[in-house]
């Protein structure tokens, strides 16, 4: 383990981390290779990049506050460059309606590739600093014979009125008063991007909710018109007083209640009581309901029980904040977290991060700098604290369709999610690493597949090789590329011999659904999975009664689902002794393995999307032939055999006990 300050250790090299603060900005994480493998090299000089960092980090603030743009001078910048591309994107908008563009005669489509070809280039402008000219491409994949239309950004930008960045930068310098230099000019430039970025968006939030574009207009009640005055006499009338204001359940309904009605309302979510069925496909899961249920409760604690009626665009603020000072790994894990409010949780958060602070401080003051910091088993430090983009945007997405709905029924006020949800820019590809072949000979060479101690010690060596969900889930997912609820969730029925060759059949069930409606598909046995006995297994598993691939996954009370399970009571077990498991490479990354696999042997398109399940919009309907069977057979070989030291045993089953349904764990109960 590495003990020397600011100094990370990976894959035998040495690199250098530090948080650098300028000015009132949040602080940026600078990291880079220090090129040694040498711990004493890496203690000398870490020091001296620590020393560097600060000389530099003191230079740029003096430079910033002297020569840059202060923060208030680029919110100002931001403001004005909004004003602008709204007038401009609706401008632009209105003269597709005046005169339909050449590149298209279907005026969403035009719009679409106007929106995403400027948003493109905003997004490299500020990234990068300036936009190069590139080709912008538009393809529809549900029409085969849609004409593709290609056109230069040069050209687009031209037709749509678009200033450059520069002049922009230069324009709004100027409006505000600042006197132009390089730095500032450069710095403009990024905040006209950034507002070009988020008028965008928010155009197109605009046009899937035009009520959103305006302050809400106060409707009058009906007025008795005046009646005219005569001059013959007539008896007084006495006069009308307006109807009482009628409080209804919307006023008082509060955001859980809320949430009920909206099940109530929409069946496609199951309903009321969640059984209700939908004639295109199933409805939510109960998993799906309750994520449904979870952004409301916290609105409701943050807005102290009030009805949703009364939520403000405050409220959310709050919210966002509080998911800012969560810790995601253990947020409403244990029951006892369950049991607190959104508030409770988070003072229990802080008390944790000032143990980490305090620790790291302490630490800080010690003569031998090397050393790590011991952080208490509670601890918590600064860098761990929030929760993630995927979280908060799945939060903020259920709530705004939730308070959309709730709109229809009792007016709100103004609620701005787009202040709140994120893009997430990652690459998908980066996400979860790709085994390699080595790595995957490191997995298969594990208890487990080489022998266990006993059916509760399954990591120790010993001599019992058992064919369960222990040996066959990691199996199956290195050569199928399957997803691990759709290998966990198997019944005996999937599997299928067709002229003599084993094959699954992956289709929703009544215990597991599937991701889309392309991931039902039907993919062969690899080689490896026949010589290591998978059809035996399935044969036996039939005579014993059975009817699915991995029984043992099973909750007796029904809840969750197996693949949570094997994840669980498994995986993470066998997570803990691969040495080269990095954060977000798990199960899931046996699928970019058998992907990239098949790439590299250049397997065409088609055949892969099959593997993943993914849909191509040239799929034809003869998918499932026999010669198209074969072809996936012959693809599969491309996927690397890391399994060819085990020696195949006969087939042996758990015991009827251990294949039963788990049983929930007794809650401790405390003593009287």
């Amino acid at each position: 383990m590495c003990r020397i300050q600011n100094v990370t250790r990976k894959q035998g090299t040495y690199y250098f981390r530090r948080s650098i603060r300028l000015g009132p900005d949040k602080p940026f994480r600078l990291r880079f290779s220090l090129k040694t493998t040498s711990r004493k090299r890496a203690a000398l000089l870490a020091p001296a990049m620590t020393l560097i960092c600060e000389r530099l980090a003191m230079t740029m603030t003096a430079k910033i506050a002297t020569d840059g743009l202060t923060a208030p001078e680029r919110a100002e910048i931001f403001r004005r460059q909004m004003l602008v591309e709204r007038d401009r994107l609706e401008v632009m908008h209105a003269q597709l309606h005046i005169l339909p563009p050449e590149d298209h005669e279907d005026i969403d489509k035009a719009l679409s590739l106007r929106l995403g070809a400027s948003e493109l280039a905003a997004m490299d402008g500020a990234a990068k600093g300036k936009v190069e000219d590139f080709l912008v491409a538009r393809i529809d994949p549900d029409k085969d014979d849609e004409p593709i239309v290609v056109m230069a950004w040069s050209d687009l930008a031209a037709s749509i009125a678009q200033n450059g960045a520069e002049e922009a930068a230069i324009a709004r310098l100027a409006e505000i008063g600042v006197e132009q230099s390089a730095l500032r000019e450069a710095m403009a430039r990024k905040v006209v991007n950034q507002a070009r970025i988020e008028a965008i968006r928010e155009f197109r939030q605009t046009l899937a909710n035009p009520g959103a574009a305006y302050a809400p207009v106060p409707v009058a009640g009906y007025e008795q018109p005046a009646q005219p005055q005569f001059n013959v006499s007539a008896p007084q009338m006495p006069s009308q007083q307006a109807a009482p204001v009628i409080v209804g359940p919307w006023t008082t309904m509060t955001p859980t209640a809320a949430v009920e009605k909206f099940f109530e309302h929409n069946p496609r979510t199951g309903g009321v009581d969640g059984m209700s069925r939908r004639r295109s496909g199933e409805p939510w899961t109960e998993k799906t309901r309750e994520q449904f249920r979870l952004p409301a409760l916290l609105l409701e604690q943050v807005m102290g029980g009030g009805p949703l009626a009364t939520v403000t665009h405050d409220d959310l603020v709050q919210l966002n904040n509080c998911f800012g000072r969560l810790h995601g790994p253990s947020f409403r894990k244990s029951p006892k977290q369950r049991a607190m409010t959104i508030w409770e949780i988070v003072a229990k958060i802080e008390e944790r991060v000032r143990k980490g602070e305090k620790a790291i401080a302490q630490a800080a003051k010690r003569k031998d700098k090397s050393a790590t910091v011991e952080m208490p088993a509670d601890a918590l430090s600064e860098e761990q604290i929030g929760l993630g983009l995927t979280t908060t945007n799945r939060h903020w997405s259920f709530l705004r369709q939730l308070t959309t709905w709730f709109d229809t029924h009792h007016k709100l006020s103004p609620l701005n999610y787009g202040a709140f949800i994120e893009n997430d820019c990652r690459d998908a590809r980066e996400q979860r690493d790709a085994y390699t072949e080595e790595q995957g000979r490191m997995l298969f060479s594990l208890p487990p597949w080489t022998g266990s101690k006993s059916f509760a010690r399954r990591m120790q060596p010993g001599n019992l090789l058992v064919h369960s969900a222990w040996y066959f889930v990691p199996l199956i997912g290195w050569y199928t590329g399957m997803r691990r609820d759709e290998i966990c969730g198997l019944r005996l029925d999937d599997i299928e011999v067709v002229d003599g060759d084993w094959q699954f059949n992956v289709q929703p069930t009544e215990i597991r659904r599937l991701k889309t409606i392309t991931s039902a598909r039907k993919l062969p046995f690899a080689s490896e999975l026949v010589r290591l006995g998978l059809p035996d297994y399935v044969t036996a598993l039939r005579a014993a009664g059975e009817t699915l691939l991995f029984p043992e996954l099973v909750a007796e009370s029904g809840k969750g689902t197996m693949g949570d399970a094997y994840y669980k009571t498994i995986w993470t077990k066998i997570a803990v002794a691969l040495p080269f498991l990095k954060a977000g490479q798990g199960t899931h990354s046996f699928r970019h393995t058998v992907i990239n696999a098949m790439k590299g042997a250049e397997v065409m398109p088609e055949l892969r999307a099959d593997f993943a399940g993914h849909k191509l919009s040239s799929e034809t309907e003869g998918r499932y032939s026999k010669a198209h069977m074969e072809l996936l057979r012959k693809a599969a070989t491309a996927i690397p055999n890391v399994t060819r030291h085990l020696d195949p045993f006969p087939v042996t089953l758990l015991p009827a006990r251990l294949r039963a349904p788990r049983k929930a764990r007794k809650s401790k109960q405390s003593k009287p």
